[in-house]
């Protein structure tokens, strides 16, 4: 029976030991996850900064624009007020004259392009340049006619300079809203980013749980096992200390009886050796 408790009690360290083991390779590869996880989270974090600066920086500019738009809006107002006021004295100017004027420019302008943008022979170019030069004498003329109506000239300047000074508002529109649209898609790239990241950063965080767990279970069950030793433990020490007891018992039993042998002799007046004679004597058996 002490065998088999040995043995049991070897088979039951050695599982310890295999959890025990399993143990520290699970809590491993939880740290694993774990330093995994972390890093994730800090990409997520960068991710995130980024994406909020360029949303600052978009709304930054969708404010500019509204202001620029109010002024552009503002400037246009104040330009169709000044047409309107050529329109009403239409009767009293030639707005016919007023048309061609404005015909002219756009005409002149066309010219002048083609002439800067496409590959033409010198002589149809000569007969361009002769073209421009006769238009810009015949704008001249009804520039000269138009301005002799002072209000009407007046209101004409005026919305030409209101013109021009939208038309730079309205540029300026543009550049912001294309900045500001570099910078919605920009954020919402590192908002993607971080969401790509974050479903790694899960996983991750998953499989440290399950590692974690599992560790967990490894370290109850060899906690188990190093009690269940110990309760062996116990129960050897017993036998054997029960064991030499009972050995120490039969011993002296088997002195004790040897021991009457010896003094059955001796009263029977036989001779006794020194040896019969210590026995008797280490024993004490009392006896007078």
């Amino acid at each position: 029976m002490l065998e088999e408790l040995k043995e049991r009690r070897a088979e039951i360290i050695k599982r310890a030991e295999e959890y025990k083991i399993r143990r520290t390779e699970l809590n491993s590869e939880a740290s694993k996850w774990s330093e995994l996880r972390d890093e994730l989270n800090a990409r997520i974090k960068v991710a995130t900064e980024k994406a909020k600066t360029f949303k600052l920086q978009r709304e930054e500019y969708e404010e500019l624009i509204m202001s620029k738009k109010a002024k552009r809006d503002e400037l246009n107002k104040k330009m169709s007020s000044c047409y309107l006021a050529v329109k009403k004295r239409r009767k009293k100017s030639d707005m016919q004259s007023i048309q061609s004027f404005e015909r002219l420019k756009d005409r002149i302008a066309e010219l002048e392009l083609k002439q800067q943008v496409e590959v033409i022979g010198r002589a149809e170019e000569r007969k361009l340049v002769a073209r421009i030069t006769e238009l810009r004498r015949e704008l001249d003329r009804l520039e000269k006619k138009l301005w002799k109506d002072v209000k009407l000239a007046e209101s004409m300047r005026n919305a030409e300079k209101y013109r021009k000074e939208a038309d730079k508002y309205h540029e300026e529109v543009i550049n912001l809203v294309k900045l500001s649209r570099e910078c919605h898609d920009k954020m919402v790239d590192h908002f993607k980013e971080a969401d790509r990241i974050r479903k790694k950063a899960d996983s991750a965080h998953l499989l440290f749980l399950e590692a974690q767990k599992e560790a967990d279970e490894s370290h109850k069950r060899y906690i188990r096992y190093i009690r269940d030793v110990r309760d062996f433990d116990r129960v050897i020490s017993g036998l054997q200390r029960k064991i030499r007891d009972d050995w120490g018992f039969r011993e002296r039993i088997e002195a004790k009886k040897k021991a009457k042998g010896i003094y059955e002799r001796f009263k029977e007046g036989e001779k006794l050796s020194t040896e019969d004679l210590m026995q008797m004597q280490r024993f004490e058996l009392g006896l007078k």
